[in-house]
């Protein structure tokens, strides 16, 4: 108890130490800016007479000698709807070829979804009216640039901003360099988690960033996080899922920010609805002395595939690795996602609550790909061969006869050989495997008895050799004339 009383002490010293109670102290650096301001005289201190051009990098500070910038402040004049994603800010230590601190400038301020909002944390803050604040520190022991790319196709009108930094007679000790990393995966890989920060030095991470566009009604969490720490097979550090890892609870109540954590926008459990959440490890940095992995499931056991995108922070000594090619201006925001419906069929996942088995239930399918009627399937689950009873198809008016069928059914890694019956004789069969997750079509011919003495039935019954496991998934199907 006393351990933790003073570990807690300690991280209270260490974040006063850095704001009041380091306050009264004499600061032994030099404060200095670079800004937009107007050589002239004037008041183009936007520099409205020299607007960023599409396909431009324009220099916003060089930095020569040892310091570190404390402070960054932006505001944004532009015809683009998309600047915030257009508009790439980086940033370069000490000489370095390729830049420690790459993103689109929304993301980088915690702006995902190229959308202006309201919120405030330690590090960075919006002031009203679309000002832009960030206060991470980025110490650098010879020099710093810091540019602006224009990706858009769109002249960026007016570009404000203050690059306030400290000078210092001798690089700073024992210091990580400040690294900023945009990813994005529309959608996220399916059985793979979403990567927050790969990095290889020694170091610690500091925090994420994530904006979600959901691709499917349901809730976009349950995943868990997972750090891999100095080349760890397993994580060290697993979480318990998304909404906590982020350090609220229950799916969230309304949008709110605060110091460390926050969900700035809060959409519903809807198909493309825009959410955001942080979390800035300041009091709890995660260090590394070889590499980090910082890692998340999209949805429990990545059974969901939302679009992601986020930026990681860290600190490292360098070199860092090369960050791999930004996504192309044009593919930065993701596609709305559409709702498909398979002409006159009937849904399958409506027979979840006849069947009532824990392992049928109804999955979302929105993440893979928009042809999935309704955007969702009937998901089974066994673990070995089962037989499940369905319902039977509705039959046109025409009662008794034979009529023919049409069924949907996906196929995946891990699903199984099936089977469908109907009144007690075979009717077709199908190879549920495949490489990625696959909707496909089957043809059946059936006869219907008269009045209710008719059944149907779904059977597993094994697996193919490359399949590792004995799933089974149906969307839809439709009943018509033979």
């Amino acid at each position: 108890m006393l351990s933790t009383l003073c570990m807690l002490a300690f991280a209270v010293s260490a974040f006063a130490e850095g704001s009041l109670e380091d306050l009264p102290r004499l600061k032994p650096f030099k404060a200095a800016r670079q800004s937009s301001f107007d050589p002239s005289g004037g008041n183009a201190d936007g520099r409205q007479d020299w607007p960023i051009q599409p396909g431009e990098t324009r220099q916003l500070a060089k930095i020569d000698g040892p310091g570190a910038i404390a402070h960054i402040w932006v505001t944004i004049s532009s015809h683009d709807p998309h600047h915030l994603k257009n508009l790439v800010l980086r940033a370069y230590w000490d000489g370095e070829e390729n830049p420690s601190v790459e993103s689109p400038i929304g993301d980088f301020f915690g702006l995902g979804h190229s959308r202006y909002y309201q919120y405030s944390s330690f590090p960075i803050q919006m002031g009203t009216q679309n000002a832009l604040n960030c206060f991470w520190r980025m110490p650098f022991g010879k020099s710093a640039l810091v540019t602006l790319t224009n990706d858009g196709p769109e002249p960026c009108q007016a570009f404000y901003y203050y690059v306030d930094y400290q000078q210092y007679d001798a690089a700073p000790e024992n210091v990580g360099y400040f690294h900023a990393q945009y990813r994005q995966e529309y959608p996220c890989t399916p059985g793979q988690n979403y990567t927050f920060v790969d990095a290889k030095g020694r170091g610690h991470y500091v925090g994420v960033n994530l904006s979600i566009h959901n691709r499917a009604d349901g809730w976009w969490g349950e995943g868990d996080d997972m750090m891999y720490i100095d080349g760890e097979e397993k994580p060290s550090m697993n979480g318990t899922g998304s909404e906590d890892y982020f350090c609220g609870a229950w799916c969230y109540g309304p949008a709110f920010s605060s110091n460390f954590l926050g969900c700035p926008i809060r959409g519903d459990h809807k198909r493309n609805e825009l959410w955001n959440v942080y979390r800035y490890h300041i009091l709890d940095p995660i260090p590394f002395t070889q590499s980090i992995r910082a890692t998340i499931e999209h949805g429990h056991a990545n059974d969901r595939s939302d679009d992601f995108s986020s930026v990681g922070y860290w600190y490292q000594t360098e070199p860092h690795v090369p960050f791999a090619p930004l996504p192309a201006a044009d593919n930065r925001l993701p596609a709305e996602v559409t709702m498909f419906t398979e002409e006159g069929a009937e849904e399958a996942e409506k027979m979840a609550e006849v069947i009532k088995k824990p392992e049928v239930t109804i999955q979302a399918m929105g993440g893979y790909n928009d042809k999935w009627s309704d955007g969702s399937q009937l998901w089974f689950q066994p673990k070995e061969p089962a037989v499940y009873a369905l319902p039977v198809p509705p039959i046109p008016a025409g009662g008794a006869g034979t009529y023919k069928l049409e069924l949907w059914y996906t196929a995946a890694p891990d699903y199984g050989l099936c089977e469908l019956w109907f009144n007690g004789q075979k009717i077709g069969e199908w190879d549920g495997y495949a490489e990625t997750v696959v909707r496909r079509k089957a043809d059946f011919s059936i006869t219907v008895n008269e009045g209710e003495n008719n059944s149907c039935e779904l059977r597993v019954t094994g697996k193919n050799e490359k399949s590792t496991g004995y799933f089974a998934g149906v969307d839809c199907f439709r009943a018509g004339p033979a």
